[in-house]
């Protein structure tokens, strides 16, 4: 088997690296499957390319795990308030501030056992900002980081004027 040598690996390295960057800034709209597979891209080539793809790859890598991270941030923060708002409205006493029933459709809907406490707030407020951070952070580290590769310019390399 003939291994592609020189300029023409390098060549198909960057490419790679920036179909990388592209399935990480995409990978938002496919529940994180793309960056998945931009990140089992980046761990197999990282190693083996010269130093300025592979500072990219490691970028890469980067980004995958601060999604990671965002996502179980999210996920966690909207299993507590779920859970949290469940036990609420499985309380007893009936809150002496608050709508009892709503209409929706035509359809009255009972909010006598509800109550929305700091807890359910907070966690709200961490799983939104967590998901948007993180869908931000994707979308934007991606795009610099294929620009600063289209432009061959190292991840910690400044702009020249």
């Amino acid at each position: 088997m003939n291994r592609l040598a020189g300029p023409i690996r390098t060549e198909a390295e960057r490419n790679l690296a920036l179909l990388a960057y592209g399935l990480l800034g995409v990978s938002v709209f496919f529940a994180g499957i793309t960056a998945l597979v931009a990140a089992v891209i980046a761990y197999t080539l990282h190693d083996a390319a010269n130093e300025t793809l592979s500072r990219h790859f490691r970028f890469q890598i980067r980004i995958f795990w601060v999604g990671v991270a965002a996502i179980v941030l999210t996920v966690v923060a909207a299993v507590v308030a779920v859970l949290g708002a469940a036990g609420n409205l499985l309380h007893t006493a009936p809150p002496s501030d608050l709508v009892r029933t709503i209409s929706v459709w035509g359809h009255q809907i009972d909010l006598s056992g509800l109550r929305i406490t700091p807890l359910v707030v907070i966690a709200t407020t961490v799983s939104a900002g967590s998901a948007l951070l993180g869908a931000l952070w994707m979308a934007l580290a991606s795009a610099i980081g294929f620009i600063r590769l289209a432009s061959t310019r190292h991840m910690r390399e400044t702009a020249t004027p």
